[in-house]
């Protein structure tokens, strides 16, 4: 998982180096910290806080997002969910449509069937459209993938295939229906996520969001789901 860690960390300092080399504008975008109250169910039926916060940053022919996403339950001062997910990526845009990109994303969970998820991998993007009212995005690549599962901390590895699928839609002046789905496949399992909500604009920073996730994976011990869900409502600022 070192290797791993430290490969994603030398991308991103490559990236920054080319970054500065650009002579063109920098520009942050699209900065967004959210907090809100959710329930979950599946492995773990509680009630609970969750937080995050996702950061893009563009400059020429280059593009970086990063994203911290929090989990945290107790009941009775005894921790019932705990979860932890960090992801970056880094792409090279080709033109408006298409671009090349390098991702990485780390998931500690304390009470799923794996005790932590590493993958890395490149790809490739294509943007149908993208605009303020209407998006539809995909993403096709190939990684490695690392997972240590919960009840003996052994791991598995392997290669895997990436996807995901980003979909925006507004319905009204007010109001916007997001669909977020990922795919990691190897020849261990395979796992699919899947966040789908409404978004309502409060002003042109706050937005309340309802999201609805559903994280399902194809083979896990017997004592565990396949499937967990969670619901959410929280309020999100751009900054």
């Amino acid at each position: 998982m070192n290797k791993i860690l430290l490969s994603t960390t030398l991308c991103l300092l490559t990236t920054a180096a080319v970054q500065a080399d650009e002579e063109v504008k920098s520009k942050w975008s699209g900065s967004t910290g959210y907090l809100g109250f959710s329930t979950t169910s599946g492995n773990s039926d509680t009630e609970n806080l969750t937080a995050g916060l996702k950061v893009k940053y563009e400059t020429g022919k280059w593009i970086s997002d990063m994203g911290l996403d929090v989990l945290r339950a107790s009941s009775n001062d005894t921790d019932t969910a705990e979860r932890y997910v960090l992801s970056s990526k880094t792409g090279y845009k080709f033109n408006d449509k298409n671009y090349l990109y390098y991702s990485s994303r780390y998931e500690k969970d304390n009470f799923s069937a794996f005790d932590y998820t590493t993958t890395v991998g490149i790809g490739w993007g294509h943007k149908f459209y993208d605009s303020d009212t209407s998006k539809l995005i995909t993403e096709i690549g190939a990684g490695y993938k690392v997972a240590a599962f919960d009840i003996d901390r052994s791991e598995s590895s392997g290669l895997a295939l990436l996807g995901k699928l980003d979909y925006m839609r507004q319905i009204t002046e007010t109001m916007k229906f997001i669909d977020v789905a990922i795919l990691e496949s190897t020849d261990d399992n395979t796992y699919i996520q899947n966040d789908a909500g409404l978004s309502l604009k409060v002003n042109d920073k706050a937005n309340v969001n309802f999201v609805y996730q559903i994280k399902h994976n194809t083979d896990v011990p017997n004592e565990f789901n396949n499937t967990d869900t969670l619901f959410s409502v929280n309020l999100s600022y751009t900054f």
